[in-house]
């Protein structure tokens, strides 16, 4: 599959060759807006192994572009963040662990949400350690006893502030009705799943808070198709099933001219546009896989005004 896709000049031909339909505009190839069984698992194992660092440029992206800098104020209450199409919850787990909010991942998958809940145990886990690493080299004299172990193992880090939900985004209403305040709301490489985008973000739109902000990225469907061919990774040819996927998906992906045209159509003004290159407010070694986010991706600031639009 590798050497038939490195010799397709262009997406259109790309999907001729996998599906064996002719590509004009957005073709939703994947009918189904779920990951399951295979595909989930490969997915949860490929960002486990490889894409932690983009976690958390994504987190720091996020922060920079929306102006959440609740980082070590633990005093501030940052309200909900929603992470929409969580996936096996990795992102979530890194917005949990760079920000002060309470961090809700909703998927339509059973199995995603399932790898998410094991993910978040087992992360719990990790953090008690290093914890409880890190007071091992605080002097004897302020060190923390009997007490504050026991404590630390009866509330397990992450555990009261991360949750997943399984649920479709059209049913969004329904499956936050008891977050009391939504902040953010986060969609990272979701987007372009929901056979219905604009119905998707009118719903992420109605539940966020005046004032709050939804923050999309996610790949275009017009980007250099050598590149984007790049972007599928080592890790990624490894598995057929993941590739035909992600080829699939990129028939769905929206150009930002078709963003545009969506949010004019909701009546949303209040929003900004640029590509997927990351805020960060350091230059980082990258590890793990390339993804090419300034070539490929595109990102998507929309701001919820305090006072409703008449």
């Amino acid at each position: 599959m590798k050497e038939l896709l490195e010799k397709t000049e262009s997406l259109e031909e790309a999907v001729k060759e996998l599906f064996g339909l002719n590509l004009e505009g957005r073709l939703c190839i994947l009918t189904q807006e779920v990951m399951n069984d295979e595909v989930a698992k490969a997915y949860n194992q490929i960002g486990s192994l490889a894409r932690l660092e983009t976690y958390q440029k994504i987190v720091e992206d996020f922060k920079n572009r929306t102006g959440c800098y609740a980082v070590n104020h633990l005093h501030y209450d940052l309200g909900d963040i929603l992470d929409i199409g969580c996936g096996s919850g990795l992102l979530s787990l890194a917005l949990a662990e760079h920000t002060v909010g309470n961090i809700v991942g909703v998927d339509l998958s059973s199995d995603m949400i399932n790898l998410a809940n094991e993910n978040l145990t087992r992360r719990s886990k990790e953090r008690i350690e290093e914890i409880k690493l890190f007071w091992e080299k605080i002097p004897w004299y302020c060190k923390p006893g009997k007490a504050e172990h026991e404590k630390l193992e009866r509330n397990p880090p992450l555990l009261n502030e991360v949750q997943f939900r399984a649920g479709s985004v059209y049913d969004l209403p329904e499956i936050v009705q008891d977050c009391s305040q939504i902040n953010y709301v986060v969609c990272r490489n979701a987007l372009h799943r929901f056979q219905n985008p604009k119905g998707a973000i009118q719903k992420m739109y109605r539940v966020v808070a005046p004032g709050g902000k939804i923050y999309i990225r996610d790949l275009r469907r017009d980007a250099d198709w050598k590149t984007v061919i790049k972007r599928i990774g080592e890790e990624r040819w490894k598995r057929p099933v993941l590739v035909k996927d992600y080829v699939g998906a990129m028939a769905a992906m929206l150009t930002v001219n078709e963003v545009h045209r969506l949010l004019g159509e909701l009546g949303i003004s209040d929003y900004q546009i640029s590509d997927g290159s990351y805020k960060l407010r350091e230059n980082r070694t990258t590890y793990g896989m390339k993804e090419y986010a300034g070539e490929v991706e595109y990102t998507c600031v929309i701001c919820k005004p305090l006072v409703p639009i008449k």
